[in-house]
């Protein structure tokens, strides 16, 4: 229900749960108007009322103090280097250590971080930073450009093995530096979710840490210009900072400067949910992320707590129909059925205690694109369902399941066996039931599910992205991903071209446009089943103030936070 699970194991390949999705050799071409572009950018905000004075500020002692126990959901993937890691769990403890040039607070809206401004080219090829002046790093180095250019290049140098941020940085180039506060990122084709990408899997690091500790100490003790700096890890138990008393750079979409309110944060590694609110109860810990569904009505009725909800942006948990299957789901007739079957209501209460929202697009309703008109192509209608498989010749056997030229209308279904996976995969399969299709559950270990997948030998597959950009369509239905997360192994010559024109256009209005055909189109061809929208549900006892959540809904900021007395 929470972000953390979802991040780090709730599609189908737990470790790699929100890696970038887009498509990195893919050519689009994109021409806007000096207008269009500026009215693009206008929406990131960049150098607009958020932007910085440029002057540093000396760090004034902060009020408050004292040290934030925050309850993680979901352990870190044996890395805090922001470039090496694929795991939210680990941004969530790094983005306080290691900024990005950019804050993004809502979908689509950015604001200044280590870059005070921005410009894009219209062909999205270019984006111009100028950078915060008189920002050090935690180990007393400048920031600057070569910095920038330094975290950018490590991402695709081979010696990284680099996880999530590689895919983050899309068809990279090269970084060009204009002067020591300047810097353009080139890309190879035009990509306008860059932006987006810019969050902690590209946070800056400090070049002279990097190269003075080697990769696997500063996986350990990473160093970069935040408000927060790394004390200690304890392996699979917590991870403090403290407080960097020389921080003076803080972003105005902010609300106070100077240091951080708070001396120190702990995060608190504790997976099982109904443990993590246990210790929010106590007061062991004052924040958690990923609530337990069976507590959300207790806390948020005490005035003692505060549940924060968020909706997600992104693709939210969907099916994937194979629609090169040699079985009956093969046959647009039987996807068909199979979208106005599903009891996506059901689902949700059974699975989710009715807290996240019905789905009926790929795209979840706060990402930019989402088209409203796609609620009206399915319903839950298994009349029609039966309707459409009678018309197509799947007749009703003796055991109630159809039968068309001597073949069961059988549907395999492999998953990864997880609780909750399992639950949905079970739900799926009673509402397909009900209408004459025979649904065959499988759990398996991860191994051997991927092993199907790559032998392309299942029907239908779950999947499951928070992303900040439309751009997440690529991944789902472009076909040079039919071997990575095109599950529905997807090709179409006409919905690749809209895929990549609109990553390649800057242009608000195009963009929307294009993703609303795209839409339209993969739910046509019933290549995609949408279940559920998800929200984040993260809690806090009612003494923490200032703590903002991001875009994603899984990034919790950390520097306004003060425990009130």
């Amino acid at each position: 229900m929470g972000s953390s699970e979802r991040h780090d194991g709730g599609r189908d390949d737990v470790e790699r749960s929100a890696r970038h999705p887009g498509v990195r050799r893919v050519n689009g071409i994109g021409r806007v108007t000096r207008r269009e572009i500026i009215a693009a950018t206008g929406a990131w905000i960049g150098a607009a009322g958020l932007a910085a004075t440029g002057v540093l500020r000396p760090a004034a002692a902060a009020p408050g103090g004292g040290t934030l126990v925050y309850g993680l959901g979901f352990d870190l993937d044996d890395t805090m280097d922001p470039q090496v890691t694929d795991f939210d769990s680990t941004i969530r403890v790094t983005l306080n250590v290691c900024e990005p040039l950019v804050w993004e607070p809502t979908p689509g809206h950015f604001a200044p971080a280590l870059a005070e401004s921005w410009d894009v080219s219209p062909d999205a090829k270019v984006y111009t930073f100028r950078l915060r002046k008189g920002v050090r790093f935690h180990d007393g180095t400048p920031f600057g450009a070569e910095a920038v250019k330094f975290t950018m290049d490590r991402v695709v140098a081979p010696e990284t093995k680099a996880g999530q941020s590689h895919d983050q940085l899309g068809p990279y180039d090269h970084t060009e530096i204009v002067d020591d506060s300047t810097v353009k990122i080139v890309m190879k084709d035009g990509y306008a979710p860059l932006l987006t990408n810019l969050n902690g899997y590209l946070g800056i690091v400090s070049p002279t840490a990097v190269k003075k500790m080697g990769l696997a100490d500063f996986a350990r003790h990473p160093v970069g210009t935040g408000p927060f700096m790394v004390k200690e890890w304890v392996a699979k138990d917590h991870i403090t900072l403290v407080r960097n008393p020389a921080y003076a750079w803080g972003s105005s979409l902010f609300k106070h400067q100077g240091p951080p309110l708070l001396d120190q944060v702990m995060f608190k590694i504790i997976p099982e949910g109904s443990v993590r609110a246990g210790t929010l109860k106590t007061g062991e810990t004052q924040y958690i992320d990923d609530l337990d569904p069976l507590e959300y009505a207790g806390l948020r009725n005490d005035p003692r707590f505060v549940v924060i909800e968020r909706g997600q942006p992104g693709s939210g948990f969907v099916l994937l129909l194979n629609v090169t299957s040699k079985g009956p789901i093969g046959t647009l007739a039987v996807r068909r059925a199979i979208a106005f079957a599903v009891d996506r209501e059901g689902l949700n209460t059974s699975v989710f205690h009715g807290l996240n929202k019905v789905a009926w697009s790929p795209l979840m309703r706060p990402t930019f694109g989402y088209d409203p008109s796609t609620e009206r192509i399915y319903s839950f209608d298994p009349a029609k369902a039966r309707q459409i498989l009678d018309e197509a010749g799947w007749k009703a056997g003796g055991d109630g399941i159809r039968e068309r030229g001597g073949q069961k209308l059988v549907v395999d279904f492999p998953i990864i066996g997880r609780p909750r996976d399992k639950a949905m995969a079970e739900s799926v399969q009673a509402s397909l039931r009900d209408v004459g299709i025979d649904v065959k559950v499988t759990p398996l270990e991860r191994g051997a599910f991927r092993a199907l997948v790559r032998q392309n030998r299942y029907d239908v597959n779950f999947m499951w992205f928070s992303y900040g950009d439309p751009d997440v369509l690529r991944t789902l239905f472009h076909s040079a991903n039919v071997e990575a997360f095109n599950r529905g192994r997807y090709q179409v010559p006409d919905v690749d071209k809209m895929l990549e024109e609109a990553a390649a256009t800057t242009s608000i209005n195009r963009r929307a446009a294009l993703y609303s055909r795209i839409q339209q189109r993969v739910l046509r061809d019933a290549v995609v089943v949408p279940l559920v929208d998800t929200i984040t549900y993260n809690a806090k006892r009612a003494e923490v103030q200032g703590d903002m959540i991001d875009a994603l809904a899984s990034y919790v900021w950390l520097y306004d936070v003060q425990v009130k007395k």
